[in-house]
């Protein structure tokens, strides 16, 4: 999450959407390349999409046949490393407040450079809004979309292209998200997107999918109910009441209604009997934390009840939840968990997304670019520009939560080939290629990140001497160092920041910080002499390391 600094002080909405400074490195990357735009405005937050090229470095390995001949003799190394420019396609996702829109729109005409389309593809209620504001910064024609096909198709996109997309919440466990690895099939499935209301839909196929049912009980529900109840305008600000209150002091539980007998009835005496049956009979205030926490417990209960009602009734185990209530937000998520689970009796599983707010953004952006097929390639979150899943806890880094001033980043780089489940085995969805879950083991991430930390001089020192002509390596280098010594950093406090983390996440995140920077291939020049010096190790690629390198056991890899 990068933050946006603020040149003045105006208190008003308006003053601070004109004073904001939009560094182009850090929040609009690579705009100056950018083909094709989408954008997703809901009633607070916009998500902008576009899509770009970028020119980079790759490595490239050709082996030899050395069939007959006596390598070891002739000194002949059995491959090759070249480095080639590469132009690769990319997917930006940009997310922040409503507020910021017009200053958004002011930083993207000023940078950009050329573009290949003349419209752009809108979806979202603000899309109506903003309509002509859009046209007149951008000079682009809107072309609205509708939001459930954009929903759908963004989540479709991400569940099949972003490993551990997709999370079951559980509150006692430590971290609470638990990742579920991709199924090579993820029809069907039920998407509930609760906005202002709850929109519940049956997704069967790639393009085939039915609005089934909903509900008017919803995010605006609890907006409104909570702005009467607790004063408190803001949607941010009830969530934050809530977390700090406690809702048996508003409703009444089982165990009010029936005392000691609830358990005859096999029943828990904490179960909640009736949602503010206390406020009738108590004479006393009632604290705005009890009241907004009852309030969220009462529509995220209802919620999962008609959710769970709905997938028994169409034979779906797997319901996916979206939309601007969920946020991330863990008394929400524990909540409709909880009412999932009681309800199916374990039957139904409630699953959540990393990137449940920007599937509106990458819908459109593919209604806009279907000439191009995108669903053809396979795609890939590129770790070095995204900001990854924020901590739910407030303890860990309490800005986190704050949406002001915050800007949400997500990138996707579009791979050489298309990805498929190998052949060969089993079961493809429960093949699991990493041995040890460093989200789930405390004392193994803190030794994994350690080594990767320690390792770090080696890397940056290999990285500047892969390069001896370049006269910017070092500056290119001592950046390298910077945003991957911030990433370990995040993944300190926040393992599940990128899904399930990996000593191969980690790898993964090491190359795609390289790769920003220009470096494919640090530990070619070592591989080329090792292979000159008989006896000698040689490393592969980026993952390889030598002694002097301090990576440990990662030098396995």
């Amino acid at each position: 999450m990068a933050e946006c600094g603020a040149s003045g002080s105006g208190s008003s909405g308006d003053s601070l959407d004109k004073s904001i400074t939009l560094p182009p490195d850090e929040i609009f990357r690579n705009l100056e390349n950018a083909k094709r735009f989408a954008i997703d405005i809901g009633g607070s937050l916009t998500k902008l999409a576009y899509y770009s090229t970028v020119q980079h470095k790759v490595a490239r390995v050709r082996s030899f046949d050395h069939s007959g001949k006596d390598t070891e003799q002739d000194h002949e190394p059995p491959y090759e490393i070249s480095v080639q420019e590469e132009v690769t396609a990319r997917l930006h996702f940009v997310k922040f407040e409503n507020t910021y829109i017009e200053a958004c729109l002011d930083f993207i005409k000023d940078h950009l450079v050329n573009t290949e389309t003349k419209v752009i593809q809108a979806t979202g209620g603000g899309a109506y809004k903003f309509k002509d504001l859009i046209e007149e910064k951008l000079q682009l024609k809107v072309d609205k979309e509708d939001v459930m096909t954009c929903l759908i198709k963004g989540c479709n996109f991400v569940l099949k292209n972003i490993p551990h997309e997709a999370f079951v919440y559980q509150k006692d466990s430590d971290p609470e998200f638990r990742f579920q690895t991709n199924h090579p099939n993820i029809f069907p499935y039920l998407l509930v997107n609760i906005g202002s209301g709850v929109s519940i839909v049956k997704v069967e196929t790639e393009d085939r999918f039915e609005w089934i049912g909903g509900s008017s009980i919803g995010g605006g529900t609890f907006w409104g109910l909570g702005a009467l109840l607790t004063k408190t305008k803001k949607f941010d600000e009830l969530l934050h009441l809530a977390s700090r209150g406690q809702h048996a002091n508003v409703d009444m539980l089982v165990q009010d209604v029936y005392g000691g007998a609830h358990q005859t009835l096999g029943l828990s005496g904490n179960l909640i009997a009736s949602s503010f049956g206390k406020s009738a009979t108590a004479d006393r205030e009632f604290s705005r934390e009890d009241m907004a926490k009852s309030l969220l417990h009462m529509i995220s209960n209802d919620i999962g009840q008609l959710a769970c009602l709905y997938a028994r009734l169409h034979c779906l185990d797997r319901v996916y939840f979206g939309g601007f209530f969920i946020r991330g937000h863990p008394v929400t998520m524990r909540t409709i968990t909880y009412s999932i689970n009681f309800f199916s009796k374990g039957e139904v599983q409630a699953l959540f997304l990393r990137h449940e707010g920007y599937l509106g953004a990458i819908g459109a952006f593919l209604k806009g670019a279907e000439q191009d097929n995108p669903n053809q390639y396979s795609w890939g979150e590129n770790y070095a520009g995204s900001s990854g899943l924020m901590s739910s806890s407030p303890e860990l880094c309490p800005t986190q939560r704050a949406r002001s001033g915050t800007f949400d980043l997500l990138e996707m780089d579009r791979l050489e080939r298309p990805l498929v489940n190998l052949p060969l085995l089993l079961d493809p969805s429960s093949y699991v290629p990493d041995t040890v879950d460093l989200t789930d083991d405390a004392l193994a991430r803190k030794y994994w990140l350690t080594c990767f930390e320690e390792a770090l001089d080696g890397v940056v020192k290999r990285a500047v001497a892969s390069q001896p002509g370049s006269v910017d390596a070092a500056e290119r280098a001592e950046k390298f160092r910077q945003k991957y010594w911030n990433k370990l950093q995040t993944l300190r406090h926040q393992p599940f920041a990128y899904g399930t983390l990996t000593v191969r996440s980690l790898l993964d995140t090491r190359e795609h910080c390289l790769n920003e920077f220009n470096f494919p291939d640090p530990y070619s020049k070592v591989s080329a002499a090792a292979w000159g010096r008989r006896g000698a190790v040689g490393g592969g690629g980026s993952l390889g390391a030598q002694p002097g390198d301090r990576l440990g056991p990662a030098a396995a890899w």
